[in-house]
Order: C-alpha cells, then sequence, then structure tokens
C-alpha cells in the first residue's frame, strides 16, 4: 500500500507546519522536533500528533502531542520521543512527517505533511541466504542459513523469535490478518554476529488450504515483539510434508560481518498439549486461540514475562477456569 497524504490532506487546515522539523533515530526511539502554526480560533479540544510515515504506508511513530493551546502567537515548538517502529525487511525508505488531529469522533485528519527525500535504511535483525522449512506430522522443522545482527558490536539484540503464518494477503509490512502455525524463541544475538547454518524444530497448528505462508522474525522492544524480517515461503505439497525433509543450505559467513560459530541444531521439547508460546507469540496469534479476545491477548502480552503457565492469571480477564481451558493450546 503507498501513502498518498496529498490527496488525504484537509484543505482547510487548523494548523500546519513550519519550515523548521526532523527528526532522528537513536536505537528503539525516535526523536522529532517541528514548529507549528495554527488559527488559535479554530482550536477546539482536537488532540494532536506528529507521525513518521513511510512510503509504503507503514506508521514508523507516533509522538502525541494532546491538545495546542491558546498562547496568543499562534505558533508552537515541539520536542519529544517515543518508540520507533521501522518497517520490517531490509530495504531503505523515504519518510514523510504528518501533523494529524483528533476531533474525538475516531477519525485522523491530516492536516499538514512534510517529505524527506532521501531514502533511510535500519540496521534490523535479519534472515540471509536460504530459508526452507518442512514438515513432519506435527512438527515443522526450519533450516536457515544465516541470522545475523548488523548492528554495532555493543548492541546486543532483544529476544528473537520466528512466527510462522498463514497469512489473508501477501505481507508488506505493518498490520496483518491470517493463521498462526508455529512460533519459537531462538534468544538474544550481539551486533556484528550472525547464526550460521540455524536449525529449528517446533511444534505446528494444522496448515490452513489456502492463504500465503509467511515466516516473521521478530524481536522483543519496550513496544513489545515487532517484525523486524520476513519471507514468503512456497506452500509444501503432501508429499513434501510426508517425506521430503528441509534442505540444509551450506554455512555461509555475512560479508563485512564476522561469524561466531555456529549454533547448535535446536529441537523442540516434546510437548503434547502446547502450541504457542505466551512469552514469545504475538497479540495476534494469541487472539486467534480459541477463548481468547483482543483485549485478553493484549493483556497477557502486557503482563509477560511468565514463569509456568500457572501465572497467566496475572493478566486481565484470565481467571482459573478459563486458564484450565486454554492449557491445550498455550506453553511457556
Amino acid at each position: 500500500m503507498k501513502l498518498s497524504l496529498e490527496t488525504r490532506c484537509s484543505k482547510n487546515p487548523v494548523a500546519w507546519l513550519g519550515e523548521t522539523h526532523g527528526y532522528r533515530f537513536e536505537g528503539d526511539e525516535v526523536f522529532i522536533n517541528a514548529e507549528i502554526f495554527c488559527h488559535e480560533a479554530q482550536l477546539a479540544g482536537q488532540q494532536w500528533a506528529l507521525q513518521l510515515w513511510s512510503e509504503s504506508g507503514a506508521m514508523v511513530a507516533d509522538l502525541p502531542l494532546g491538545q495546542l493551546l491558546h498562547n496568543g502567537s499562534g505558533t508552537v515548538c515541539v520536542i519529544g520521543s517515543t518508540n520507533a517502529l521501522p518497517p520490517a525487511g531490509q530495504d531503505a525508505h523515504v519518510l514523510s512527517l504528518v501533523l494529524v488531529s483528533n476531533s474525538g469522533d475516531g477519525a485522523e485528519c491530516v492536516e499538514d505533511f512534510a517529505h524527506y527525500p532521501q531514502p533511510v535504511g535500519f540496521l534490523q535483525p535479519r534472515m540471509k541466504g536460504t530459508v526452507c522449512c518442512s514438515f513432519t506430522g506435527d512438527l515443522i522443522n526450519f533450516d536457515l542459513a544465516c541470522i545475523e545482527n548488523p548492528r554495532p558490536a555493543e548492541n546486543l539484540s532483544g529476544t528473537l523469535a520466528l512466527e510462522l503464518w498463514v497469512l489473508d494477503a501477501p505481507y508488506t509490512g505493518g498490520d496483518w490478518a491470517g493463521v498462526p502455525v508455529a512460533s519459537l524463541v531462538l534468544g538474544t544475538l550481539g551486533g556484528q554476529n550472525s547464526w550460521l547454518d540455524w536449525q529449528v524444530a517446533s511444534h505446528a497448528a494444522p496448515l490452513p488450504a489456502d492463504g500465503q505462508l509467511m515466516l516473521m522474525l521478530r524481536e522483543w522492544t519496550p513496544a513489545g515483539y515487532v517484525t523486524r524480517d520476513y519471507r514468503a515461503l512456497s506452500r509444501p505439497t503432501l508429499e513434501t510434508v510426508k517425506k521430503v525433509p528441509a534442505a540444509k543450505p551450506k554455512a555461509k559467513a555475512a560479508k563485512k560481518v564476522p561469524a561466531v560459530k555456529a549454533a547448535p541444531t535446536v529441537k523442540a521439547k516434546p510437548v503434547e498439549d502446547a502450541t504457542l508460546s505466551v512469552n514469545a507469540a504475538s497479540k495476534e496469534a494469541l487472539a486467534a486461540v480459541k477463548g481468547l479476545s483482543a483485549a485478553m491477548a493484549a493483556a497477557i502480552v502486557d503482563a509477560r514475562p511468565y514463569k509456568t503457565l500457572d501465572e497467566l492469571v496475572r493478566a486481565k480477564g484470565i481467571g482459573p477456569k478459563l486458564l484450565e481451558k486454554l492449557r491445550q493450546a498455550l506453553k511457556v
């Protein structure tokens, strides 16, 4: 989806951006500054925000401003910081700073915007080389040539996890809709390091008959788990599911990234009644579990981490009776 700010922008803006504005990324934070002019007589309690958007239509940052107050000058200078949510993948992006208002009806109005033509790249954990998967019964086997952290050496990643989804539509970044198939926590990875010939196995839910099979590499951040990289996978045939093991690509160090010793094969522990990890699964994955609402899934994510499933009752809306029903679908 392409961002079309020109068609969405108000023809009679209450406020607009001055010539002074900009942004700066520092790790998982982005700092935004802007000079804002406004018609004070038209300020009527609207809630305002400055947002950064990529040209692909993904919101990169949202800085709430609250109300713009009368000060007699019609000018407001803003400096603030908020969580950064870079688009998933390895492409560079052209960003736009957007001034939006909300009158309380839930609909945001684009008052003004400014394009920054210089593309911006983001250093994020990513998958490189061959990515394969195969199914054996209720197990899925992943075989990845390389997972790397290209950030500076002192920058340890957040906890990384793999999630396999069947999506309703091809993924291009941002939110998605679909069915979770498997999730697996991998651990943290130091900057300028790689995992080579990474082989892991996990229990998997039944594969839906239709939809795009998508593997996502996600990282734990102050804003929760966010998608850092993704790969579309070919759907396995019935023969592949039963007989063909995952291909084993040769280990190959990423260019300009010192490789560490190849990680050992990780095999999932036998778990008879668990499919999703309450410490790693996304809100979308948890909300797809029978018996869990979107609000309950969000509460589970907010109350992480959990040492045992019994601690799940700390999450708002999860009681002992519901927990017993969920034990067949969840694990720590």
